[in-house]
């Protein structure tokens, strides 16, 4: 997959078939719109594009009520790829779009610059200044220009929609295996390994403290996740949040890679979480915590294993 990030290179992708959207975490309603993407393109024998923002156009509209991310961008595109898609592009969010009316978006865009022959969208897909144009319009304007257009369905798990929306939700409140099935892939979060007060080390289960976390941290708990790292991937325990046993009420997210040894300070690394094992709470000593940790980490591998 190509990823462009200029209108000047949208002519090497010209006449495809075009899917539109934020795809923020690109979650199993994004991937069966871009299943179809891919198969109408296949069939059409032409190549198959998403657009997306960067930043959403919300930062711009009203950036005090912007929704934390699911994904980075480099997160949705490696998504995407694996969708088969043939080209991303990434469109750095400006005024000058934000006030196009919805008929100027379409002309401009999918008319002029992608020259799209067919469009693959969402029940829920609006366009345009204020989110003025919605899928019927869509449909208006297609039709006009003799441009074919397949509206997908929302997907739904447990008689609820999956959305974007939900899936922030699950993972404020930690339900990280109903976030994992809403997004059919585990929940990335991607930070850097900076120093902290080397008490796990102390413990004899080392971690590597996250900072410069983009993407939404889940409710504070104990997690079981993987971590790959120089070409091998690591069971990860994860603990968000405090460390009540030595009285330090500081939020933290911190990660001990089950049988790594080195020095990840300064690096980034990225945490895929599975599963949720247990809340966070005060233990009465040290050796109570070590041995709590022990069995932290047989679940987190039994979970690995299961899954």
């Amino acid at each position: 997959m190509q990823i462009i990030t200029q209108l000047d290179q949208v002519a090497s992708f010209q006449g495809g078939v075009l899917s539109i959207g934020n795809f923020d975490g690109v979650h199993r309603g994004h991937q069966a719109m871009l299943s179809q993407l891919r198969k109408q393109a296949e069939t059409r024998k032409v190549p198959s594009v998403v657009m997306t923002f960067d930043p959403p156009p919300v930062a711009l509209i009203a950036p005090h009520s912007v929704p934390p991310r699911l994904s980075t961008v480099e997160r949705k595109a490696e998504l995407i790829a694996e969708l088969g898609v043939d080209c991303l592009f990434v469109y750095p969010t400006d005024s000058s779009l934000l006030n196009l009316s919805a008929t100027q978006f379409f002309h401009q865009l999918v008319i002029d610059r992608f020259r799209a022959v067919g469009m693959v969208e969402g029940e829920n897909f609006f366009f345009g200044k204020q989110r003025q144009g919605d899928i019927n319009l869509l449909g208006e304007l297609t039709s006009q220009h003799h441009i074919f257009l397949q509206v997908i369905k929302g997907v739904q798990t447990g008689g609820e929609m999956i959305s974007s929306t939900r899936i922030r939700k699950l993972i404020s409140s930690g339900e990280i295996e109903e976030a994992v099935d809403c997004l059919g892939h585990p929940y990335r979060i991607t930070g850097t390994v900076v120093y902290g007060d080397q008490r796990g080390k102390e413990l004899g289960f080392p971690t590597a403290n996250l900072e410069e976390i983009e993407t939404l941290i889940p409710a504070e708990g104990v997690y079981a996740g993987t971590c790959s790292y120089s070409g091998k991937q690591y069971g990860a325990a994860i603990n968000i949040g405090p460390n009540p046993t030595f009285s330090n009420q500081q939020k933290k997210f911190e990660v001990h890679l089950i049988g790594f040894s080195g020095d990840l300070y300064g690096h980034q690394i990225s945490v895929d979480l599975i599963a949720r094992c247990r809340d966070i709470r005060k233990f009465l000593n040290r050796v109570d915590l070590q041995e709590q940790l022990k069995v932290d980490i047989e679940q987190v591998q039994k979970m690995i294993c299961e899954r």
